[in-house]
């Protein structure tokens, strides 16, 4: 079906139009404000810690207070900072990093959100009575400075780079279980910065970050379930991995020239020879040097990254179902200093599926802007027609090394969009029907990564 966008507003005319913001009280307020659309978290990397509000909706506006979470660990703003996080059947987990290759202290936090879900047949109760908590968390000098964090099925993945492998969980064990130990397995896999791809149950693929030598572009296949015990290691073309995801089978790995992709060896059934790599290019830069990329996201059976700089810039995507993958591509021409995050896959009312990327420029954080890209305008099932649906004027990253970062979630239902203004302090509300009606919030502090709940 066929789509028609609203005029794009500058980006004053859009402020005062649809903008009001809410200051944040150190107190509790009434939580009879209005209906509750979600709960959300956000990592305060000022502090840092992680904090909930309880996103509501009245006659008078949105309110969104900033709270704190019971029992999460104070950490020295100094030596620790939060990473990735990921959220599964109403729980959080979320990794902690040290500046001291994990002997400072560093691990994970697991907080029960409260919320509760309310089956209904074909809809769905929420309730928020209940206060965020921690439920169980390792934070020491044993556990290798996590860095990345996946959720693959109703399996949480963290990476232990200092340990060279990999820790498993979910939100049953980590309920369930006794002690921290007991709630997680460690894997070995993988060296340096981790990433990795995984298929939950049967096997898991753990890249090695080596640029050259004889762990060059290595990939650790390790057997995951009842093919625990069972492993073996392949190369792709080019070393410098940094990047990893599993989807329809296959499993795709970012070296330093293009993609590379493997079916995924669900019974750890291949060995080191008979593995066959298969390698997608993303064409070269001004200088002839090839293009990369760094992070997947997956929407359904679409693999979606960025790559490139300034002219070269785009948004990415390969249909992982077909037999013979392909990429795709979305010019977005990036100004000088202006960098590109990974897309953030949304899927709006009636099925309408979107990548959500940021234009961030650490020096001028004040021109950064919000890309909404429709990837299949017509609706029918095609995504070569994918186009930029409105680019908006938003507020500003306080990017310091990997941190200071907007982010974006759909929120329940797939009606709005809210993102995260770190140097402003902020939550931003977005209609995705028009991506005009913007309602900004202050929640104090550096907010970064966001996850919603409920709704």
């Amino acid at each position: 079906m066929n789509r028609n966008y609203f005029t794009f507003f500058s980006a004053s005319t859009l402020m005062m139009a649809f903008t009001f913001t809410v200051v944040v009280s150190s107190r509790p307020t009434n939580a009879a404000e209005g209906r509750t659309l979600a709960r959300l978290f956000w990592q305060d990397d000022g502090e840092p810690s992680l904090r909930y509000g309880d996103l509501q909706k009245s006659a008078s506006g949105w309110s969104l207070q900033s709270n704190p979470i019971e029992g999460f660990p104070s950490l020295d703003p100094a030596e620790q900072s939060l990473v990735q996080m990921q959220s599964d059947a109403g729980l959080v987990l979320l990794g902690i990093h040290d500046r001291a290759d994990g002997s400072f202290g560093s691990g994970w936090v697991a907080i029960e959100s409260g919320v509760v879900e309310e089956p209904h047949g074909d809809h769905s109760h929420w309730h928020f009575s209940d206060s965020p908590r921690v439920v169980k968390q390792a934070v020491d000098a044993e556990q290798g400075n996590p860095a990345h964090v996946y959720k693959y099925g109703d399996s949480f993945v963290m990476a232990n780079d200092k340990l060279n492998g990999f820790t498993i969980t979910s939100a049953v064990d980590l309920r369930s279980a006794k002690s921290p130990g007991q709630a997680t397995s460690f894997h070995p896999g993988g060296n340096g910065h981790i990433t990795l791809g995984v298929i939950p149950q049967q096997v898991a693929y753990a890249t090695w970050i080596a640029r050259d030598g004889d762990d060059c572009g290595r990939v650790d296949v390790v057997g995951l379930g009842t093919n625990g015990g069972k492993s073996y290691s392949f190369h792709c073309p080019t070393g410098g991995l940094h990047g990893a995801t599993a989807n329809s089978g296959k499993v795709f790995f970012a070296p330093t020239d293009g993609i590379c992709w493997v079916n995924a060896d669900q019974n750890v059934a291949q060995s080191s020879d008979s593995v066959h790599v298969h390698h997608l290019p993303l064409g070269n830069d001004a200088n002839d040097q090839p293009l990369r990329t760094g992070a997947f996201e997956n929407l359904d059976q679409l693999v979606l990254f960025t790559a490139g700089k300034g002219d070269d810039a785009k948004l990415c995507w390969i249909d992982a179902s077909a037999d013979a993958p392909v990429v795709s591509t979305l010019p977005i021409k990036l100004d000088e200093g202006e960098s590109l995050s990974t897309p953030t896959a949304v899927k709006a009312r009636a099925g309408v599926k979107m990548a959500l990327l940021f234009r961030e420029n650490r020096d001028t954080p004040e021109k950064d802007t919000l890309v909404f890209v429709d990837l299949d305008p017509n609706g029918d099932g095609s995504h070569e027609d994918a186009v930029i649906a409105k680019t908006i004027a938003i507020g500003r990253n306080q990017i310091a090394g990997h941190s200071g970062h907007h982010q974006v979630i759909s929120l329940p239902r797939g009606r709005e969009v809210a993102f995260t203004n770190p140097a402003d302090g902020t939550v931003t509300i977005v209609s995705l029907s028009d991506f005009d009606k913007t309602t900004t919030i202050n929640v104090g502090g550096k907010p970064t990564r966001l996850i919603a709940i409920g709704g």
